[in-house]
């Protein structure tokens, strides 16, 4: 490929935040200069806070700083529209930060981990709050020092989404060799160069007279003890106090009782067994089938897997055969009203929690609507349609009569329904039905997890696997959630099948306890596709990485609703 193709091809997917930087002679509209130990740290290099090259329309902020000690300030940040149309806002840029050639970031993409930089073959990322980044902040660090930059701003009011970027600074930004620059940017309204990986479902957007108010909170910190392991004190997590202030008077504590257990994931049907005689893939034989002899010989086969003391099901109404690309069905009770055994025999499932599993069913795609099974097309879930709230509660209670307590969402799709109706709905469900625990997936933003435990993949099937935990995606705990939000609940999911097609073999007991063990360390709660018993479930309960992670002086004790200790009688 020629380098200018190359060249075309990389400004089609590169995040805008790259492309696009202010320089400014007017010094009212740079940020500070930092210094720590005689050396800065933080240094404008006439780089603008707000706007960016060929900005014609959108709204620049007043801008307030606000120097908080030596090491930190608070940019307060003020659009008003005085135009007569609704208008955009103008992207805000923290930099330069002079890190360095090498530096860790923090990625906040459906989690929260630590990842290595070059500032010469790095290449920007930018991810999309609240639908992609758990929050709307990040961390740069070298082994000196560390800078965390935190947008402040009231998301469920505000409603709009936000991109945040972090880039490395170039031309006249980019700073001398051993002080190479980098920034941390927040697209409040559309991007500028945008494509389908940066654009935002709702980008803010002010109305005449209108005036809104965010805050940008920048602090530094010399750093004096790194992390010895990844599950050791975090020091750089000292720089997102303002955004930890800031979330927790918003949001509260977490409101679940969180559970420790491992999961037992099994599907009740699977596309592989759809065939004239079985249109809903349900698995087993004949004399295990739910469609052919009701639940109470399946609830038998699940009983055998000893060691989980809670069990999800997927499909519990089974699949759709003629529109697969709509599965799971989003009917994963009311399914069962068209098959005779599973409407008359759905209350063998309360065998489980009677037996002391507690048992979970899995949701399909929550955020949409069907009338009917094997539908053309789905609805985007509305919550003011009558229609569709009449089928979320009579689904609500098909599964409370069937005594779950536990119940996967799936699909939680910011684009068909905004996060911030999504958290209204989840909490209605909960005053009606405060038993049943909410599970949210895929990982949504920080607020969700207040209310529901997160869901994060867990596994990935490498080529080059060397050994079984290359076969891990998940290799560091959930940093920010661990900080933000003590006493959580985040299931890691784990399955075989993939990893068999690159490395065949059967998978042995020992094998699934290791993989649980693993992920249970990191704080994450297995939720395993295992056809054998755990041998140990005690081993494999989620540890209280907040107890390790957080630095002793910020540690929080988590609210007394949220006690990590489990509950056994509630299963």
């Amino acid at each position: 490929m020629k380098r200018k193709a190359i060249v075309a091809v990389l400004t089609a997917i590169l995040p805008a935040a790259a492309l696009a930087q202010l320089s400014t002679p007017d010094a009212s509209r740079r940020g500070p200069t930092i210094t720590i130990d005689g050396a800065n740290i933080i240094e404008p290099r006439t780089m603008a806070v707000a706007g960016f090259k060929r900005e014609e329309t959108s709204i620049l902020p007043e801008i307030k700083t606000v120097r908080v000690g030596e090491t930190g300030f608070d940019l307060v940040c003020t659009y008003r529209n005085t135009k007569t149309s609704p208008q955009p806002l103008a992207r805000l840029t923290i930099g330069a930060l002079a890190l360095g050639p090498e530096v860790q970031y923090l990625n906040v993409h459906r989690g929260s981990t630590i990842v290595e930089a070059t500032h010469k073959s790095y290449i920007s990322q930018a991810w999309r709050y609240p639908s992609e980044a758990f929050s709307p902040v990040s961390v740069l660090m070298n082994k000196e020092v560390a800078v965390g930059v935190s947008l402040l701003y009231p998301v469920t009011e505000y409603k709009h989404d936000v991109l945040v970027g972090v880039n490395r600074a170039g031309g006249v930004f980019h700073g001398p060799a051993g002080a190479e620059g980098w920034t941390v940017s927040f697209d409040l309204s559309q991007p500028p160069y945008n494509n389908p990986n940066t654009a935002l479902p709702y980008p803010a957007s002010l109305k005449p007279g209108e005036e809104r108010t965010y805050t940008v909170a920048v602090r530094t910190m010399k750093r004096t003890k790194l992390p010895r392991s990844v599950t050791d004190q975090q020091d750089w997590l000292e720089t997102l106090l303002p955004y930890r202030e800031h979330f927790q008077k918003q949001f509260g504590p977490v409101s679940y009782t969180r559970n420790p257990d491992a999961v037992l994931a099994c599907e009740v049907a699977n596309v592989s067994a759809i065939r004239s005689d079985n249109p809903r893939g349900f698995l087993g034989d004949k004399s295990t089938r739910p469609d052919l002899n009701g639940f109470g010989s399946f609830i038998n086969y699940i009983r055998a897997k000893e060691g989980f003391r809670r069990v999800m099901l997927w499909a519990p109404s089974g699949l759709y055969d003629k529109h697969r690309e709509h599965n799971y069905p989003t009917q994963f009770t009311a399914g069962w009203d068209d098959v005779p055994l599973l409407r008359t025999t759905s209350q063998h499932l309360n065998t489980l929690p009677r037996t002391g599993t507690q048992l979970g069913l899995w949701w399909g795609r929550f955020t949409q609507h069907a009338d009917t099974w094997n539908p053309e097309t789905l609805e985007p879930l509305d919550i003011d349609n009558r229609e569709h709230l009449r089928s979320i509660t009579k689904q609500l209670a098909l599964a409370h009569k069937a005594g779950s307590t536990l119940i996967g969402l799936d699909g939680l799709n910011h684009w068909l329904v905004p996060v911030w109706d999504q958290i209204r709905l989840i909490r209605a469900m909960r005053r009606i039905y405060p038993s049943i625990t909410f599970v949210a997936e895929p990982m949504c933003a920080d607020f969700i997890q207040v209310d529901a435990p997160g869901f994060m993949i867990a596994y990935q099937a490498r080529k080059d696997a060397r050994s079984d935990r290359d076969f891990h995606k998940l290799k560091t705990p959930h940093y920010l959630a661990d900080f933000l939000i003590p006493g959580h609940e985040t299931w890691g999911y784990f399955r075989y099948s993939e990893i068999q097609r690159v490395r065949p073999g059967n998978i042995s007991a020992a094998r699934v306890q290791s993989d649980a063990d693993a992920l249970a360390k990191l704080g994450y709660v297995p939720v395993i596709v295992s056809t054998v018993a755990l041998s140990n479930p005690d081993h494999a309960e989620a540890a209280k990485t907040w107890l390790t992670t957080v630095p002793k002086h910020l540690q929080q004790k988590p609210d007394q609703h949220s006690d990590q200790s489990v509950i056994r009688e509630s299963h």
